[in-house]
């Protein structure tokens, strides 16, 4: 068995910050996105679609 010591990342900001309000709650929701990801938004959007129609 092989130990590695890494050290963890540092946390890093969000790359966009939702704030919504239903009745008398606040909702916030940090996203994070891959910078490595070679899908667009739109593959992304389509994924989405696509799960919440099999549900």
């Amino acid at each position: 068995m092989t130990k590695t010591t890494e050290t963890p990342d540092a946390p890093r900001k969000p790359d966009g910050i939702l704030t919504t309000r239903i009745n008398n709650q606040t909702f916030i929701t940090e996203i994070f996105f891959n910078h490595d990801s070679n899908d667009t938004f739109g593959d992304k959007l389509l994924k989405v679609i696509a799960t919440e129609e099999t549900t």
